[in-house]
């Protein structure tokens, strides 16, 4: 039964006051995550209950959190939970695992009640957090790319805002229109050989029916049906045809799409909120689902993180499965996605009283919704090289898009890259 809870963003309680609290649990975020969703979802679970939970002092970002899990299970120092990128999550269980340092959440879900898994969660969504058929994390954030748009300039340019492309080829038709308006407009953002990690490329493989990896996971599967030669042929074509402009740095492509010099942008829903605050009343900013080449077995790889518990102690593991069954909740799901754009992982956030409403009222936030059923696995490679192997890709990636390398050779230097490093 929920009681009353008090938290911190420290390591550091201050127990005064909570002499019937029963458990402290340490959570590990990272720092872009924290102000956002964590400390208002902190602060509505103190409402709810009297368990003490403490998050441990953020991480930097998902690597961090990745270096920081793998020293801690060396030093026998994990955190009790934490919230871990799901293409990060397999060499992290599997190694965790390995010591006896990570709980089968499948254990925890059978105790509960008739029909709440079916209730809360798809499959597809809970496949996000397994590894090796093992339930690890329960999904918390997830975002299949998106397409944020300038209406006013499609309008300028001839196109129907209310009809964006639903294919590549029409949405590399409109941006020509775009670029056309003048010298100072831009018209398209797909900045995959800018990227952090391998998430657009991933999503040029997904979206043609392909996989990163078979199915055990331990081999390059994205050279089938010359899947990965296609998306090279897709990228240099953004170039050659003048739609994208490699040269302009990531950020000052986002700083010209939020200024209202470039048509159409290409990101994670999870930057919603934040773009919408940027742009202001400068546009009709809008956003649409994302252009797939095989409509019948197209997918989008889920970027995100998943809610892992990592302490052996019975009690925190309870306490710390109460948390994170309320923040994957409806509850805590409909807050995230409101927060910050984030596609919702729980089913029973998307009734009429909850999202469904609140999408119906607000189309600009509805588009994840529109893709839930397109979401599918952000990979990860096995060893310990995956930021390695990205940034290596990712040279490959923009060599290929200036033109000093033929797609066909890009593509197959892709492969070698991966199968040499994935296994260290």
């Amino acid at each position: 039964m929920l009681k009353r809870l008090a938290l911190s963003t420290t390591m550091v309680l201050a127990c005064a006051g909570f002499a019937e609290a029963k458990v402290e649990i340490a959570c590990l975020t990272t720092a872009a995550h924290l102000t956002r969703q964590h400390e208002p979802l902190m602060k509505r679970f103190n409402e709810m209950q009297d368990d003490i939970v403490a998050y441990a002092a953020p991480s930097q970002d998902y690597a961090d959190t990745h270096l920081k899990l793998f020293r801690a299970s060396a030093t026998n120092t994990l955190p009790d939970c934490a919230f871990q990128a799901f293409n990060q999550l397999p060499s992290l269980a599997r190694a965790l695992d390995a010591r006896s340092q990570i709980v089968h959440l499948d254990e925890l879900i059978v105790k509960e009640e008739d029909g709440w898994k079916a209730a809360n969660y798809t499959e597809r969504m809970l496949d996000l957090g397994r590894v090796d058929g093992i339930q690890y994390g329960m999904p918390f954030n997830a975002s299949v790319i998106q397409w944020y748009y300038n209406a006013d300039l499609v309008r300028q340019a001839g196109g129907d805002p209310d009809n964006f492309p639903t294919t590549w080829d029409g949405v590399i038709e409109l941006a020509k229109k775009i670029d056309a308006l003048g010298d100072d407009i831009a018209s398209l953002s797909y900045a995959a050989d800018k990227w952090g990690d391998d998430w657009p490329w991933q999503t040029l493989i997904l979206q043609q029916g392909g996989r990163m990896l078979n199915e055990a996971g331990d081999e390059v599967a994205f050279d089938k049906n010359n899947y990965h030669v296609e998306a090279m042929k897709l990228l240099r074509r953004l170039v050659e045809e003048g739609v994208y402009d490699p040269a302009i740095s990531q950020s000052d492509q986002l700083t010209q799409f939020t200024e209202g010099k470039m048509g159409i942008y290409a990101t994670s829903p999870a930057s919603a909120r934040n773009t919408a605050e940027r742009v202001g009343e400068l546009f009709d900013l809008r956003t649409t689902t994302f252009a797939v080449w095989n409509d019948a077995e197209g997918l989008l790889p889920s970027g995100g993180n998943a809610a892992l518990i990592t302490t052996k102690d019975p009690e925190k593991v309870a306490a710390a499965w109460e948390y994170i069954k309320f923040v994957t909740g409806p509850e805590g799901q409909e807050f995230a996605a409101k927060i910050t754009g984030y596609l919702p992982t729980n089913r029973g956030a998307l009734a009429e009283d909850r999202l469904g409403g609140y999408y119906a009222a607000e189309p600009y936030y509805a588009t994840p919704s529109n893709q839930y059923d397109r979401a599918g696995p952000w990979s990860g490679y096995p060893g310990t090289q995956s930021e390695k192997i990205w940034r290596e890709q990712r040279e490959v990636i923009h060599a290929v898009m200036t033109g000093r390398k033929a797609p066909e050779d890009g593509a197959r230097e892709m492969v070698e890259i991966a199968e040499k490093l994935m296994q260290r």
